[in-house]
Order: C-alpha cells, then sequence, then structure tokens
C-alpha cells in the first residue's frame, strides 16, 4: 500500500498494511497549515501599536512564507527588525484580533492573554472587524500546495483548520478568556451560542477555500482541548446543547466534501465521545491515551479510529526503550483492531515534553516490530488485556506461542 491508501485502509477498517504514521519527515500524512493573509498587517494603526503579529507557528514568518511589512516604531528599534522581536517579550495579536503573551524564548509558542472582547453587547462589532476571510486563497500557501500535488501525491493530505491551531470552543475561549467563556455557558448562552454559529460556519468556509486552493485535501483536523486531566469541560448534555450544531455541522460538511474528519483533543474525554462518534467523527487524536485511559476507550474501538502518541505525561518521558517499544503493542491492541483503526502518532516537540531521543526511536523501532499487521500472531488479538494501569508500568507482551 501507499501512504494514503494505507490511512484509508485504517481510518475504514479496511486492513492496511501496517500502522500509519504521523510523524516529522518520513511520514503517512501530509498536513498542511494555513498561513496568515498576505492583507494582514498589524501594528500600523494607533491601537495596535506595540503589538507584533501572532501567526501561531514562528516558522511562517521565519521562513518567509508570511511577510510583515514593519510599521514604524519596529523599524526605528534595532531591538526588534530583521526578526530580532522573537527574542523579547512581547505581546502579539492574531488574525482573529486576539492577544498573546510570548517569552523571550524563540521556541515557545506562548499563551492566549488579555480577552479581546470583553462585553457581549460588542459581538458584532467585534466579528466584523476582526473576522478573516477564509476564502482568502492568500491563506493557503502555494508551497504546501505544490509540495501535496508532486512529492507527496501518494500521502494522505490532511489539511489544518484554522489560522491558530485552534477548534471552535478554544477559538472562542481565546476571544473571551478561557475561564470566562466556560461561565458563559450558563449566563450568557444565547451569545455563546451566537459566536459559535459564527465559528462554525467560518470552518465550513474554510474547508471550502482549501478545497479551492487545489490542495487536494483528503482529510480536515481541528484541534480542540475539551478537558482537564480528570473530566471534560462539560457534561454530556451541555456539550450536546452547544456544541452538536458545531461538530455535526463541520464533520457533515467535510464528508460532503468526500473528505474524513480529524479532531485532536487533550484532557480525559472519554464521556463526550459517544456524542462525536454519533456525530460521525472519523478519528480522534490523543497525545496522552492513558490519561484517557485504555479501559474507558475500550468501547470505541472499531467505531472510530485513534491516533495515539506514547503518552506524554507518563510513558513517551520516563520509561525505558524497551517499554517503549512494548507499549506500541499495547496501543494498537487497546485502540486498534486487526482490520485498522489506530495509527502512530509522533508528538511534533519532543524535546519541549522532554521525551528522550532514545525512546522517539523506540516508538519508531515499536512500529517496526508490532505495527505490520500480517506479522501479528492471531492469538494476540484475543490474549486478555488489563483492567488496571499503571501509568508508569509497561505490561509484557502477549506470549509467542498459544497456551495449548
Amino acid at each position: 500500500m501507499n501512504s494514503l491508501e494505507r490511512v484509508k485502509a485504517a481510518l475504514h477498517f479496511d486492513g492496511p498494511d501496517k500502522v500509519p504514521a504521523w510523524k516529522p519527515g518520513s511520514s503517512d500524512i501530509y498536513p498542511m497549515i494555513m498561513i496568515p493573509s498576505q492583507h494582514w498587517q498589524p501594528g500600523h494603526v494607533e491601537e495596535e501599536k506595540g503589538l507584533f503579529p501572532h501567526a501561531y507557528y514562528d516558522a511562517t514568518i521565519s521562513a518567509g512564507l508570511w511577510k510583515w511589512h514593519e510599521p514604524q516604531w519596529v523599524r526605528n528599534n534595532p531591538h526588534y527588525t530583521n526578526l530580532n522581536y522573537m527574542k523579547t517579550e512581547r505581546e502579539e495579536i492574531d488574525p482573529w484580533g486576539c492577544f498573546w503573551n510570548r517569552t523571550a524564548d524563540y521556541t515557545s509558542m506562548g499563551h492566549p492573554g488579555r480577552p479581546c472582547l470583553t462585553d457581549w453587547a460588542d459581538l458584532d462589532e467585534y466579528l466584523e472587524k476582526n473576522t478573516p476571510d477564509p476564502l482568502d486563497l492568500s491563506q493557503y500557501s502555494q508551497f504546501f500546495i505544490d509540495t501535496a500535488n508532486t512529492n507527496a501525491k501518494n500521502k494522505y493530505h490532511l489539511c489544518i483548520l484554522g489560522l491558530v491551531n485552534a477548534g471552535p470552543f478554544q477559538m472562542a475561549a481565546n476571544i473571551r478568556n478561557f475561564t470566562q467563556f466556560l461561565i458563559d455557558h450558563r449566563r450568557h448562552p444565547k451569545e455563546v451560542k451566537k459566536l459559535l454559529r459564527h465559528l462554525t460556519d467560518w470552518y465550513i468556509d474554510n474547508m471550502k477555500g482549501w478545497e479551492r486552493s487545489g490542495a487536494s485535501p483528503h482529510g480536515f483536523y481541528i484541534p480542540d482541548d475539551l478537558g482537564t486531566d480528570n473530566a471534560p469541560f462539560f457534561s454530556p448534555k451541555v456539550f450536546k446543547e452547544f456544541y452538536e450544531p458545531v461538530y455535526k455541522r463541520i464533520i457533515d460538511a467535510s464528508h460532503e466534501l468526500g473528505c474524513e474528519f480529524h479532531l485532536h483533543c487533550c484532557g480525559k474525554i472519554d464521556l463526550l465521545l459517544p456524542l462525536l462518534v454519533e456525530w460521525g467523527l472519523d478519528a480522534i487524536e490523543l497525545d496522552a491515551p492513558r490519561m484517557t485511559g485504555y479501559t474507558d476507550l475500550r468501547e470505541f474501538r472499531g467505531k472510530i479510529m485513534f491516533w495515539g502518541c506514547l503518552d506524554i505525561g507518563s510513558v513517551y518521558i520516563n520509561a525505558t526503550p524497551e517499554e517503549c517499544e512494548r507499549e506500541v503493542w499495547h496501543m494498537i491492541r487497546n485502540l486498534g483492531t486487526s482490520k485498522g483503526g489506530f495509527g502512530a502518532f509522533f508528538y511534533p516537540e519532543p524535546h519541549v515534553i522532554r521525551a528522550p531521543k532514545e525512546n522517539v526511536k523506540a516508538f519508531i523501532n515499536g512500529l517496526k516490530k508490532y505495527g505490520v499487521y500480517e506479522k501479528i500472531p492471531s492469538h494476540w488479538w484475543k490474549h486478555p488485556v488489563s483492567d488496571n494501569w499503571d501509568n508508569y508500568n509497561v505490561p509484557d507482551l502477549p506470549p509467542l506461542e498459544t497456551i495449548q
């Protein structure tokens, strides 16, 4: 199988030859990110003086994919010109008008800062002023599109929605402030739903923009963290009320374009998965599957594809290389089936979570050992799995031979 065939087979439980891998470098996935519009040039009006551009990925700017026409107050300061500002503590503004606090660490993404919509009465004016045009094709980099259709033509083209790596919940929380937005679900439900409708329409047009750009998408991807380490941010009842009109519409629109829909989600969100599966979600990506819990995810095997990383809060950073190799099999067994349904996701910045290089190599080696389906002993799929998972313990492999 080529990469596209392999990912499709895993998504649809149609017998892939091996576990597909989504990782930097050699990968079955070719991800494509958006870049800001060339018409977006912050810092030139008085109210934006002192604010630097936030394109989420610093490489978008440093690699020249988007060019900032520096305002005079930047050109007059040698500490700011020639991208030196990226090495300073600063406040940034993104294309949606949201503020971000950045440190002097060039590699640090930073976090949302002060809220930009402090009064719901200003919602219409805010959205009119700050909503990027999702059909502005300058946001869809020709570099990615050309590569997708030449060197990566046999890979699975995964188009990432949004300009700041945020799904509808996170985008709304960036605008209103995270804690305040959670409270708003109770105190200002009409306004929350209005903002979410606006964002839903935008993400649907965003998919159309990717299609019109010539990217030839096979799937769309949104990152939207929906829970803490212990529970979702919402009860299933509240999630259904507010987010069925969001996610079902987005997922349906993706399917209408002939594409699968993938969701990244951090947090223990198994209580929300029945709804997401009901709404048609094709795949969910978990950086920390042990945090959600293999036992609690078991009922969804065969119903949805899991992209899984060696748990970034436990195994990946603390286990031995030998344990990391074994954990690859346990992910395949607990999250996938003998017909597919599992893909290996490699955390893109292992140095940030301090995952040892030896463990990254062990992840790769584990896929070679246990990720080729025809080499997996048939009785391994029937071997009992544990109901108790100590975060820092990796069980042994099943026996190579069946017990008579």
